[in-house]
């Protein structure tokens, strides 16, 4: 391994070391929003909620293309693979497509929402929350014995 490569995934290992604790913290914020969607606190909520779908739109988004465009093709070179970030991928298209779904709850909500609007929106954000958790989980195991070695 080349010194410019140990140097490439120590710099990427702060990065996403940082990236990915802000992203657990939504991955937190998305189940907490989830778990007070009811038709008594749905006006509350929305506020809530509202502020949740900027931070994916303007955090979690870019961090998923920035892990995508970036890392992916690190870790593929560190490797010698593409196993790994094939696997990653696919974990992030179930990311992008759960945002996808909170997001068209969201602008389908009415002034009154109905209990189904409100179910289906709680029922994607739990399903975001656990899709968000479990891909962090699996990008841990991927990249940090990758990034380890490669710094070492």
């Amino acid at each position: 391994m080349s010194l410019v490569q140990g140097r490439a995934a120590s710099a990427i290992r702060r990065l996403w070391q940082q990236e990915k604790d802000e992203v657990a913290q939504v991955a937190a914020r998305v189940s907490l929003v989830a778990s007070g969607v009811t038709n008594v606190s749905a006006a509350l909520v929305g506020g809530r909620a509202r502020g949740l779908l900027e931070v994916l739109e303007h955090e979690v988004l870019p961090y998923l293309d920035w892990e995508e465009v970036i890392v992916h093709p690190v870790l593929d070179r560190l490797d010698g693979g593409s196993r790994a970030s094939r696997a990653l991928h696919a974990q992030l298209e179930q990311v992008r497509a759960a945002i996808g779904l909170v997001q068209a709850d969201w602008a389908g909500l009415r002034e009154a929402p109905t209990p189904r609007q409100l179910i289906d929106l709680r029922t994607h954000l739990r399903r975001l929350g656990v899709i968000m958790a479990a891909h962090l989980e699996q990008e841990e195991r991927a990249l940090a014995p990758v990034l380890a070695v490669a710094a070492a």
